[in-house]
């Protein structure tokens, strides 16, 4: 990596292949549910390949969607993945530790839908109105009966598929016509007069089926190294001191509304969520919160030799503030006299790939490899 005569870094471009569609190759269980943000699987392989060795540690504190969980999982390292949202909680459980077989999905399926229509009308009934109004009231008391069934049994694998077909305005999904990673109704583009198709009854059953057929699509076969999923902020996580490699991408402050987005989805894991809550990293402090404490995770927890991967926002603009995520890690990695910045690139962001409109929040981001001195 080369820093010029005034110190400023210097960065190399990202590899053209990185813009690629994943292919084949990759786990179908990548697919899972949406998740607004993820990470691209072929960069998560690539970072692991070249960074660690089979059989070593690897930890994602902002696990996010659970890509670079699953992608190190199947590369044969061990993995600690945490995050405190709910909603990766549970996708990056089920990634994990999917059932052993299409055959085996179905046979769980099919034994806690049984269960769940034994169950009452009462969750569907006090669901507020913000909820109820994306489906029709025969298919919303269906999948809430399943859902319960689901988190009762701890089955993360049928949640997620659930949540996977949660809302759209394809015939597969349950919800009246919505969009499908950020839900909001479509039914000025989709009137009820014009479609009344599809506000009708759309039963849960058949399109968990065909779920489950889609997510083995193409899935590999699991390692028998360990997988520990952690429902944690990251200054609350707990890890050992025989860490590898932390690799992660951490939320930029005011780059994305994970809650807002994802809100339909939080609310069928907590039926508290409300319709709009405020990100942690709204505000200065929440930033530097999460930066202190992977800098406090990396100086305590990472063995010498060990790196520290993170892509990250370069700039983000948003709501009238400007922020260098990339800048703040940097700064407070290096400060610490224990990490040497091996390894810079710059990878513009497609608009359709992770940014709102035109992209306003950030266009770029960085993909920065540290590792840690001998002491």
């Amino acid at each position: 990596m080369d820093i010029n005569t005034t110190g400023e870094i210097i960065f190399t471009d990202a590899p053209d292949h990185w813009a690629a569609k994943s292919d084949n190759t990759f786990s179908s269980l990548h697919q899972l549910s949406p998740y607004i943000g993820k990470l691209k699987p072929n960069i998560a392989r690539e970072l692991i390949a070249a960074h660690t060795l089979p059989g070593q540690l690897v930890v994602d504190p902002f696990c996010g969607s659970g890509t670079v969980p699953l992608e190190a999982f199947l590369a044969g390292r061990e993995v600690i993945a945490s995050d405190s949202n709910p909603y990766a909680f549970v996708l990056t459980k089920a990634k994990l530790s999917p059932p052993d077989s299409l055959s085996d999905a179905l046979a769980q399926l099919d034994k806690v839908y049984e269960k769940s229509t034994k169950r009452s009308d009462e969750s569907s009934n006090n669901a507020p109105d913000w909820v109820r109004s994306f489906f029709h009231p025969d298919s919303f008391k269906e999948l809430i009966k399943f859902a319960d069934e689901c988190i009762a049994s701890r089955n993360w694998f049928l949640l997620s598929c659930l949540l996977g077909i949660l809302h759209h305005q394809r015939p597969g999904f349950l919800s009246y016509p919505s969009s499908h990673l950020v839900p909001y109704l479509r039914d000025k583009k989709f009137p009820q007069s014009e479609f009344p198709e599809m506000y009708e009854y759309r039963a849960l059953l058949p399109r968990m089926r065909a779920k489950l057929t889609r997510a083995f699509k193409n899935t590999s076969k699991t390692t028998t190294l360990s997988a520990t999923v952690k429902k944690s902020s990251i200054e609350n996580l707990v890890l050992p001191s025989t860490v590898d490699a932390i690799i992660t991408s951490p939320p930029y402050m005011n780059a994305l509304d994970y809650r807002r987005d994802n809100r339909l989805r939080l609310w069928i894991l907590d039926r508290s969520t409300p319709n709009y809550s405020t990100e942690p990293t709204d505000k200065a402090k929440g930033l530097e919160t999460m930066v202190s404490s992977l800098v406090k995770h990396a100086v305590s927890s990472l063995k010498p030799g060990g790196v520290v991967i993170l892509v990250v926002g370069e700039t983000v603009i948003r709501k009238r503030t400007k922020t260098h995520p990339s800048r703040s890690y940097i700064d407070a990695l290096l400060s610490t006299g224990m990490f040497m910045l091996i390894s810079a690139m710059r990878d513009n962001i497609p608009d359709i790939r992770r940014s709102r409109k035109t992209g306003a929040a950030t266009k770029a981001e960085h993909i920065l490899v540290f590792q840690k001195l001998d002491s």
